[in-house]
């Protein structure tokens, strides 16, 4: 699903061309086997799990596309292969038009750093940096001071309705709390693209539809394509 906010152009942002994920000691070969056609069920009987199954698809600015499934259908190693923190086992990822496959460590990481904002579903918080701190942290390890990077991490605080608690450490917050820092940590930078993994999955449903709402100062404030998973219970709610 696919929604466009603002698109002048038509020019992907992220590109996918016939992307496989394939866990398992013979997967690339069982994948040039099977000439693209690929059937879970005999891939799992000869010792492989598929993630990704052929997935095609562009992403321009401007618009949100979300990935929903059932748990365990693949939606975060979509994610995770198109920010290369797995290695699809095939095909062709594009951000801007660059070959993110070919990429390099050094440049891996400067594009991660400047151009990708990545909420998690496991919140990745660094556990001895407070709230703020945590926000903070990716504007500082872009170069921005200290005094510019606090002031824009409680903006973010405040957008996500922390305010009160930007001193406490992860361990003094509820899993809802903390995924909450986890969306502000990745909106800080104003990121070009924003990957969200189930990112109201810790939150009650009445305060999820509360949450809502950094899509929509995002969707205003900031020109950016987005790339969601959901899961279908979570859809239906």
């Amino acid at each position: 699903m696919s929604e466009t906010l603002d698109n002048p152009n038509n020019t992907p942002v992220i590109k996918c061309e016939s992307v496989y994920k394939i866990f398992g000691n013979n997967a690339l070969k069982l994948l040039e086997n099977s000439n693209g056609q690929v059937d879970a069920k005999t891939f799992q009987e000869a010792g492989c799990i598929v993630g990704v199954n052929n997935a095609s698809f562009g992403v321009n600015k401007g618009e949100m596309m979300v990935v929903m499934g059932l748990s365990g259908s693949g939606k975060s190693t979509l994610l995770r292969c198109i920010s290369r923190l797995t290695d699809a086992t095939a095909g062709k990822i594009f951000i801007d038009g660059e070959d993110l496959l070919s990429m390099n460590s050094k440049q891996l990481i400067e594009l991660r750093r400047n151009k990708m904002g990545m909420v998690f579903q496991s919140f990745a918080l660094l556990p001895h940096k407070t709230v703020i701190e945590n926000i903070a942290f990716p504007l500082q390890v872009k170069g921005t001071n200290t005094r510019d990077s606090m002031a824009k991490a409680l903006e973010m605080v405040e957008l996500v309705g922390l305010k009160g608690r930007e001193n406490y450490f992860p361990r003094e917050l509820s899993g809802g709390q903390q995924q909450r820092v986890g969306i502000a940590r990745s909106l800080a930078v104003e990121p070009d693209i924003w990957f969200l993994d189930e990112p109201f999955s810790a939150l009650d449903p009445l305060i999820r539809k509360g949450k809502i709402f950094p899509l929509s100062w995002a969707s205003k404030n900031l020109s950016m394509c987005k790339l969601k998973t959901l899961g279908v219970w979570k859809a239906l709610l």
